[in-house]
């Protein structure tokens, strides 16, 4: 008799030897692989780099091979310590140069216009030359954080006035990349001629970077990088065609 006649009567299905294997259930697949997270800044990577030196000239070979990934490592840590400690060594030729040029060309100017008033107080300037000279140097450290943090905040608002802040990404991430890419830029505008050409491209990658930070479109960041220059051009603009108007109209 070959009907079945209870459950357990039936054969068990034939499963074929040659078939692969059923994959599992996509609830059970493997999670994907996450990216690898980037070191810090070298400047702020004191375990992969112990040396100071070594750290600085890891910054720069950074900067001249890929300045992107300045840029993408800036998130890797916080704080304003480390970007404002890089920006003042780099500063500190700029500064030196201009307090010497602000020591000499101030003192020989003052110098010559009190000797045509044949006036004797000379020597006392020149005393109080060398002090302002002291104080100019003591308060490099507060205009060296004040420049990054202004600069960094109207760079952030700019971002915003053209659409491309992201959220993830704060004021202060802007800040710190704006304070160690900004310190490559001054020294590179130390160089005779092309130095103001430089500071232009060094704004362009800045908004590239900036950009490049915020995961937005380039051309608003290059657009926020400028915005600032723009308005110093448009206000020395209207400057230049309102003072004579002024100086005419005061004539009459």
């Amino acid at each position: 008799m070959s009907e079945t006649t209870g459950p357990y009567d039936a054969l068990p299905p034939i499963i074929p030897l040659d078939e692969p294997p059923s994959l599992p259930p996509p609830a059970f697949a493997p999670p994907p692989l996450e990216a690898p997270l980037l070191r810090p800044i070298p400047f702020e990577d004191i375990e992969a780099i112990p040396g100071f030196w070594a750290r600085i000239g890891a910054m720069f070979r950074l900067v001249f091979s890929n300045p992107m990934e300045l840029f993408d490592r800036v998130p890797a840590t916080e704080g304003l310590g480390a970007p404002w400690r890089f920006l003042l060594l780099l500063s500190i030729p700029v500064f030196l140069i201009m307090a010497l040029l602000f020591f000499f060309v101030g003192m020989g100017i003052i110098l010559a216009a009190l000797e045509q008033t044949g006036k004797s107080e000379g020597r006392t300037i020149a005393a109080v030359m060398p002090l302002i000279f002291g104080a100019i140097l003591l308060l490099m450290p507060l205009f060296t954080f004040l420049g990054m943090v202004v600069g960094g905040f109207f760079n952030h608002v700019f971002l915003w006035l053209w659409g491309g802040l992201k959220p993830g990404v704060g004021m202060g991430q802007t800040i710190r990349a704006y304070g160690y890419a900004s310190a490559f830029i001054q020294i590179g505008g130390l160089i005779p001629y092309i130095g103001f050409l430089v500071q232009i491209a060094g704004m362009v990658v800045i908004g590239m970077g900036l950009a490049r930070m915020h995961k937005t479109d380039t051309w608003r960041g290059v657009c926020a990088a400028l915005t600032p220059l723009i308005l110093l051009c448009c206000c020395g603009l209207i400057a230049a065609m309102a003072v004579p108007a002024i100086i005419a109209a005061a004539g009459r």
